[in-house]
């Protein structure tokens, strides 16, 4: 099928190159009051028919209605730019129309009309919007409320459902004159009327399955981390949501997507369900044996990888065309060694490999390195508008990016976005500068630019994972061919993104032909995720972590060595990369498995530290100070939080025997606090030198 797509679409190429599959259901909107129903028909097969084929790998129909699709476009198309060259020239249209197109018009006018149409339509050929509804993902509405900086945080607007029809809302704002539109507490009173409060669908939800007293804590050590324990476990009850009914019986009403089992949300703004983040919330759950939880949050995934063929981002609407690291497979696996529920592998085994397909289909990129062709895996979204819930902040940064498309500035952005990272120095283009003004460096992301080394370490796992899924099922053909994709990868990973010299994998630029040598933790996903071969001196990781002193601070690792006011670099931590680095090192040596153990203690005592000043557990801390909360980004620190009790509760059932809380060491701290300020700055000098 998409052999049979890529040479229709290089047979047309000189012509109609930016008609794409993904673009019909646009074209087909131009003409619908005129006499080109074959556009219409065309949209509905393509987007129901030839997607839904192609995704059940039904290649013969999908070659037919491509074949039918294509032709009934070019039809389409011809007529349709014959019909606007008349107009222009102030002929009738709809004799025109009737015509053939080579009598229509003399052949020299339309080509100039033709052109010149296309270059007036192309911007609005080439939207593709976060999703299609014209309500939170593009469309007039969306951009008056949120150009209008009526609430703080632009996903505020994107998640207040509607208190009536979408068409009811929809009339009565067309309804409203400019100035109206344009005047912020008109546009307000008229909000407050037609939408609810934000998370006003969802209701608290306790788990029924918690236990008060799991067996790991147990086994820790100190009561101080074990009373720890037992309070992140108590936790879960205050992030615990259930969707309500009216979201399934009225879903156009709602940004929110329904879901059937009750589920555990990050905290703060995030209200939702978040791909990535529930990996390390299942190992919380895991650890305070809620296993029944944890089943229903795997159903709701399965529930939406058969509903878009893929988990977004989160479960939103304005999510649906992005996704997240693929850690799914990685949570079933866990879900099977906790309760043995072979049968639930065994039903879904189908739906599960699904989800790591899609990378493998949507997500890849071909490229040149070494002198040889290298096919890799690397986050880049279709998505070329701002993204709906952050529609303010996106725009800003598009006009500031002044030499550079603002298409290219959203998609960009929204892969970002999918990476997790959003934002990060990770995704700046070479051209950045670090003495240029902070406010300037978004303005040179470019995260298509990057093959990732988490991204396809995580795939690789998958691969490993879905390896040992279909043994157990008895499918060892499958078996076999994801053994084969697995060491084809790692082979691959070794000798793209491994520096020997340096003791690191490097992310790698797709248009320079290189590696980027910068320090990130997630250098470190190919010992996390034990994709890595075993003879490449691992000891030069620990050499390199050290030698740059990034196990020297306080509170954990930083997510960088460069502070560019993102929240995905320095002085930030974050929990998920703990937990990463943490299990890196300990497949190592000796050595780098007591830095494990060392950096488990300093998150966890940090971690406690705020817990105990503040009764509040954050997304994300700083590196120079116990249990300050982060900083930098697009909004406000968040709180509750999903990922950060999942991994302490993780590193407390690994390390627990031998965590020991001093609060002396804490006390202590204030001095090397005071020189906090001081070291921050010769960093970004240590920075350069090394």
């Amino acid at each position: 099928m998409a052999d049979e797509m890529e040479v229709d679409r290089e047979a047309n190429q000189k012509t109609d190159k930016m008609f794409t599959l993904k673009k019909w259901n646009l074209v087909a909107m131009w003409s619908w009051d005129v006499e080109c129903d074959t556009c219409a028909i065309c949209r509905v097969q393509v987007m129901d028919a030839c997607l839904r084929c192609q995704s059940e790998n039904k290649q013969d129909d999908c070659v037919v209605v491509w074949g039918e699709c294509n032709h009934s476009f070019h039809n389409c198309y011809t007529r349709y730019v014959t019909v606007m060259a008349d107009i222009s020239q102030g002929r009738n249209s709809n004799s025109a129309f009737s015509q053939s197109p080579q009598t229509a018009t003399g052949m020299a006018n339309r080509k100039f009309w033709s052109t010149l149409l296309l270059l007036l339509l192309i911007p609005e050929m080439y939207a593709e919007p976060a999703c299609d509804s014209d309500i939170w993902c593009h469309g007039p509405l969306l951009n008056a409320v949120q150009t209008a900086g009526l609430f703080k945080d632009s996903k505020t607007f994107v998640d207040m459902p509607l208190k009536v029809d979408p068409e009811t809302m929809m009339n009565a704002f067309n309804s409203l004159n400019s100035s109206v539109k344009e005047n912020s507490s008109e546009l307000r009173a008229f909000v407050d009327r037609f939408f609810d409060l934000p998370g006003s669908e969802l209701v608290t939800w306790e788990p029924e399955d918690a236990v008060e007293n799991p067996a790991f804590l147990r086994f820790v050590r100190d009561p101080v981390y074990r009373q720890f324990g037992k309070d992140m476990c108590s936790m879960w009850k205050h992030l615990g949501r259930k969707i309500k009914r009216n979201v399934k019986d009225h879903p156009e009403r709602y940004s929110l997507i329904y879901m059937e089992h009750p589920f555990i949300v990050p905290g703060g703004r995030f209200r939702e369900t978040y791909y990535w983040d529930s990996f390390w919330v299942v190992k919380g759950l895991l650890s305070c044996e809620m296993t029944h939880t944890v089943k229903g949050m795997l159903q709701n995934f399965l529930s939406l990888i058969t509903r878009y063929g893929m988990i977004p981002n989160g479960s939103r609407m304005y999510y649906t065309k992005r996704s997240q690291p693929p850690f799914f497979i990685p949570m079933v696996q866990l879900y099977l060694h906790a309760t043995n529920d072979t049968e639930f592998i065994r039903s879904n085994i189908d739906i599960i490999e699904k989800e790591y397909l899609f990378w493998n289909t949507n997500r890849t990129v071909d490229f040149q390195y070494g002198g040889k062709s290298v096919t890799l895996n690397r986050y880049a979204t279709p998505i070329d508008e701002p993204r709906p819930e952050s529609y303010r902040e996106d725009k800003e940064t598009a006009r500031r990016a002044s030499d550079r498309a603002p298409p290219e500035v959203y998609t960009n952005l929204a892969s970002a976005a999918e990476s997790g990272w959003d934002f990060s120095s990770r995704w700046f283009s070479s051209s950045y500068n670090e003495t240029f003004n902070k406010t300037m460096w978004l303005t040179y992301i470019d995260t298509t630019d990057v093959v990732p080394v988490d991204l396809n370490s995580v795939l690789c796992w998958n691969e490993h994972i879905l390896e040992g899924f279909f043994a157990m099922l008895g499918n060892h053909n499958k078996s076999a061919e994801y053994a084969s994709e697995r060491s084809a990868r790692m082979r691959t990973m070794s000798e793209v993104f491994w520096n020997s010299r340096a003791g690191q994998w490097f992310d790698v630029s797709i248009k320079g032909r290189h590696q980027r040598q910068s320090f990130y933790p997630s250098n470190l996903f190919p010992l996390f995720t034990g994709c890595f071969e075993t003879n490449k001196g691992l000891e030069n990781v620990l050499n390199y972590l050290k030698g740059r002193n990034l196990l020297n601070f306080i509170s954990g690792v930083p997510t960088s060595r460069v502070n560019t006011g993102q929240q995905w670099d320095f002085p930030n931590a974050w929990p998920p990369l703990i937990d990463a680095v943490t299990t890196a090192l300990e497949r190592i040596n000796v050595k780098s498995r007591e830095a494990a153990l060392n950096l488990a203690d300093q998150w966890v005592k940090s971690n406690y530290v705020g817990w105990q000043r503040k009764k509040k557990m954050f997304e994300k801390y700083v590196v120079t100070d116990y249990g300050s909360r982060g900083s930098g980004g697009e909004y406000d620190v968040q709180e509750g939080f999903g990922w950060t009790n999942g991994v302490v509760l993780d590193l407390l059932r690994r390390y627990g025997k031998q965590l020991t809380y001093h609060a002396d060491h804490v006390a202590n701290s204030a001095t090397w606090k005071e020189t906090s300020s001081i070291a921050c700055a010769l960093y970004g000098i240590l920075h350069a030198i090394l």
